[in-house]
């Protein structure tokens, strides 16, 4: 069994804070003339599609690192399940109520349902969203994960993969029994949860002994070989990616008149025409991620040729390592940031002409949420180390 980290994936999660950062939250927010300039079909592309791949591969991400860990698999006794869900809660949810609090307060969430707000705060918001409206800002895909990692712990239960595959299909059909019949759970947990088992799925056929051997007899292949491969996967990816994209919208407005799903959603589809919309989007994250991947491998491998494979892989573990945190605060520090510029400086920050002082700023958000992970995790570790200790003195 490997624990061996991939870069590519890691990068795949830079690479998608990236489109939310830069694609969709500052043109939104900051760069108006951007979507004015573009076509309808370039909107779809840049905003709808943007927010499918970049939230897909962090669903796909997730799958595929929950399974890649020795840890996390056979997860067949409650010492084990304590630990992963110990794990699990410690990562995800002290950073994730800091967000929420900080939301309250800065992205205009003051007024929230108090009983939203709890659901949010256990992370089931996208469980409940139907009966109170769209969950928060950003943070609502945290709500999604939190219920996809409960899903993981019932899957890996079962072992075989054959067996997570059926059940995964089973699983599903009961979320849909909620929606369908008491108005729970929201579009968004379906939209991607085949990429999460896609993930795991991935993960799976990664660390399997037939895999291993394949790579074994790899190193018997000429270098060039070994680049030409993944080049031509990534090239065939995007042209598979252009195509659903353009299929995709072409469908959408000769069908619905639109291409926001949240719009077309408001037409209440049946059953088979959103599992329809569904399936084609999740056709168009697929096509990305392999996309990104190959293209990703291909560079990688270049790189290789001249830099040290840890040299590599440490620098893009260190960027990949604040990607939650930049996830999570992004909209605080740019609405801090834009707060303190326009009332201290004087400096309106919507202005075209100062549109790159938001830029500028991006890498001091990515510096600064990794310094907020970095604390907390030197602070969880100082207080594991002090009850270790105390549990000692008591024995």
């Amino acid at each position: 069994m490997t624990n061996q980290k991939l870069p590519e994936i890691d990068m795949l999660r830079i690479i998608s804070i990236l489109i939310v950062v830069f694609l969709i939250h500052i043109p939104l927010s900051y760069a108006y003339y951007f979507y004015l300039d573009l076509d309808q079909f370039s909107v779809f592309l840049v905003n709808n599609v943007g927010i499918y791949v970049s939230m897909g591969s962090f669903a796909f991400v997730s799958g595929f690192g929950l399974y890649l860990s020795p840890n996390n698999r056979r997860i067949n006794s409650v010492k084990k399940l304590t630990t992963f869900l110990k794990k699990r809660f410690i990562r995800v949810f002290p950073l994730y109520w800091i967000a929420i609090i900080l939301f309250l307060f800065f992205v205009g969430y003051s007024t929230i349902n108090p009983l939203y707000l709890l659901f949010h705060f256990l992370g089931m918001q996208i469980i409940v969203a139907p009966n109170f409206g769209p969950p928060m800002l950003t943070i609502w895909f945290i709500g999604i994960i939190v219920i996809y990692y409960l899903i993981y712990v019932v899957l890996n239960s079962l072992g075989s993969i054959k067996r997570i595959i059926p059940a995964s299909v089973a699983i599903l059909f009961l979320f849909v029994f909620l929606k369908g019949f008491f108005g729970l759970v929201e579009y968004r947990f379906f939209l991607y949860y085949f990429i999460f088992i896609a993930g795991i799925v991935a993960a799976h056929i990664y660390t399997s002994p037939l895999y291993n051997r394949f790579k074994e007899r790899l190193r018997e292949v000429p270098r060039v070989v070994l680049l030409l491969v993944p080049l031509c996967t990534a090239i065939l990816g995007l042209i598979t990616f252009q195509f659903l994209t353009q299929f995709t919208y072409s469908t959408f407005v000769s069908e619905y008149g639109n291409y926001n799903l949240y719009l077309i959603l408001e037409t209440n589809p049946d059953f088979f025409q959103l599992a329809g919309i569904i399936f084609l989007i999740n056709l168009i994250i697929i096509a990305f991620i392999i996309f990104a991947i190959s293209s990703l491998n291909f560079i990688f491998r270049t790189f290789r040729l001249i830099f040290s494979k840890r040299k590599i892989e440490s620098i893009v573990s260190v960027i990949a390592y604040s990607t939650f945190g930049v996830y999570l605060f992004h909209r605080v520090f740019l609405g801090i940031f834009t707060f303190l510029m326009t009332n201290e400086l004087n400096i309106d920050m919507r202005e075209l002409d100062n549109y790159y002082l938001v830029l500028i700023f991006v890498p001091f958000i990515f510096l600064f949420s990794y310094l907020i992970q970095k604390a907390f995790d030197w602070v969880w570790k100082r207080a594991s180390k002090h009850n270790a200790n105390n549990d000692l003195q008591t024995v």
